[in-house]
C-alpha cells in the first residue's frame, strides 16, 4: 500500500520541517511505503514555474483589504525589504534534515501536477497551514483535487486553518473540495467548528504530527549545544522589539545568559544578548532541551518544549496575533494556560519562576494525545 504525503516541505523553517519528517517517519516505522509529494511552491523553490492556466494556480490571499495595502505601497513607491531569514550554515543543515524523507519526483508547476499527479493507493494531506487561504500560493492542490478514481483515499491529518473565519466563497469551495474526502481531521478545536458548520459531515480533531514520534524519538535527534553556560532560550517568529526587551530584563534579574533564536535578529550591540542565526532543525531541539527557560511566541516553539521537556516556558500571545487559538488550545490541553504571556509583560524572572510544570502529567498528556492520534491514523488507513 503506497501513501503520499501532500505538505509544507523543503521549508526552511522549525516547525514545517519537523511537522513533516514526523508524519512521514512515523508512517515509514510502521512500514508503509509512503513519500512526501514534491509539489514546488513560489518563494521556497526558485524552480517554480507559474501559471495562469488554471484558476486553480492562483492563491486565494489577495482579499480586499490585501489589495488595497498592494495599491498603496504601489502608489507611493513603498517596496517590501527582503529579509534573508537563514545564513548559509543554517540552510546546509535544512537541507540536510529535508534530506532524511523520501520524496517523489519534482513537480515545480501546477499545470505538470495536474497533467500528471503522482499515483497512491492512500493520499494524505498533512499538517501545517494548508488550508490558510491567506497563504501566497495555490491552496487548492493540498485538498487533493488532483485525485481521481472513487478507489483512491483521501485524507486529512491535522490540517491547519490559521485563521478562525472563513468568506462565504472560501467556504462554498472548501465544502466542494473536502466533498470525497475518506475522512477529515484538523489541528485546532475552532477549525473543527468552522468547518462541521458548513462541510455537512465529522471533522476530527488531533493534535500536531510532532506528537506522533515519542519523547525519546526527538531527543535521540537533537543536537546538544556547546554551551558552558546555563541560558534562556527566546526564540521568535518575527523580531519583535518589545519582546525581547522583556527578555532581556529576564536575562538580568536572573544572571542567566540569553541567546535568541531568530534569523532576522540583529546581534547584539551592548552583548546583553547573543543572536543565533546558524541554527538547524536539530540544533532548535538542542537549545530549547537545555534550556532552563524558553520564552517564545511560536506554536512549535510551545510544542518543543512541551515534547522535549525544557525545565520552563512561556508563550507570548500579542494581541495582534489572529492564530493564537492554537496556541490555546495545546496549553488547555496540557493544563497550562497560565504559561500563556499577554500583552502585559510586567511580570518578574521570580514570578515566572513559580509557574512549575509537572513533567509527569506533561507526559500522560503527551501520551494520550499520541495514542489518539495513532488510534484515528490507523483507523482511517486501514479501513476497508
Amino acid at each position: 500500500m503506497k501513501i503520499g504525503i501532500l505538505t509544507i516541505h523543503d521549508s526552511p523553517n522549525y516547525g514545517a520541517s519537523l511537522q513533516c519528517y514526523a508524519l512521514w517517519e512515523y508512517l515509514a516505522e510502521q512500514g508503509y511505503d509512503c513519500e512526501i509529494i514534491d509539489l514546488h511552491r513560489p518563494g521556497a523553490h526558485s524552480d517554480y514555474v507559474p501559471s495562469n492556466k488554471y484558476h486553480r494556480c492562483r492563491p486565494l490571499y489577495q482579499r480586499k483589504s490585501t489589495k488595497l495595502k498592494k495599491y498603496v505601497k504601489r502608489l507611493f513607491g513603498i517596496k517590501a525589504k527582503p529579509i534573508h531569514y537563514y545564513n548559509d550554515d543554517a540552510k546546509k543543515k535544512f537541507v540536510e534534515f529535508n534530506s532524511l524523507y523520501k520524496k517523489s519526483k519534482p513537480y515545480t508547476s501546477i499545470d505538470a501536477f495536474y497533467e500528471n499527479p503522482p499515483q497512491y493507493d492512500i493520499y494524505i494531506a498533512g499538517s501545517d497551514q494548508l488550508w490558510n487561504p491567506t497563504q501566497a500560493y495555490c491552496i487548492e492542490p493540498y485538498f487533493l483535487t488532483f485525485v481521481s478514481g472513487s478507489e483512491k483515499k483521501k485524507i486529512s491529518f491535522s490540517t491547519s486553518i490559521g485563521i478562525t473565519e472563513l468568506t462565504d466563497a472560501e467556504k462554498k469551495m472548501f465544502k466542494a473540495w473536502l466533498n470525497d474526502f475518506t475522512a477529515i481531521s484538523v489541528r485546532e478545536k475552532q477549525a473543527k467548528q468552522l468547518l462541521e458548520s458548513f462541510v455537512g459531515r465529522e471533522v476530527n480533531q488531533i493534535s500536531d504530527p510532532t506528537f506522533l514520534l515519542s519523547p525519546s524519538s526527538w531527543h535521540s535527534i537533537a543536537n546538544t549545544p556547546t554551551l558552558k553556560e546555563p541560558y534562556i532560550l527566546y526564540f521568535a517568529l518575527h523580531f519583535d522589539k518589545t519582546l525581547l526587551n522583556y527578555c532581556q530584563k529576564l536575562s538580568e534579574e536572573s544572571g542567566l545568559r540569553l541567546y535568541v533564536l531568530n534569523q532576522t535578529q540583529p546581534d547584539s550591540i551592548d552583548n546583553s544578548y547573543v543572536a543565533i542565526k546558524d541554527a538547524g532543525p536539530r540544533d532548535f531541539l538542542g537549545y530549547i532541551e537545555n534550556a532552563e527557560m524558553v520564552i517564545t511566541d511560536s506554536f512549535h516553539g510551545t510544542v518543543f518544549s512541551l515534547i522535549m521537556g525544557v525545565k520552563n516556558f512561556y508563550t507570548h500571545i500579542s494581541p495582534k496575533n489572529k492564530r493564537g487559538s492554537r496556541i490555546e488550545d495545546l496549553l488547555e490541553t496540557h493544563a497550562l494556560k497560565n504559561h500563556i504571556l499577554r500583552e502585559d509583560l510586567s511580570r518578574t524572572y521570580s514570578d515566572l519562576q513559580k509557574g512549575i510544570i509537572e513533567r509527569q502529567q506533561v507526559i500522560s498528556v503527551i501520551n494520550r494525545e499520541r495514542t489518539r492520534s495513532i488510534d484515528y491514523l490507523k483507523a482511517v488507513v486501514e479501513e476497508k
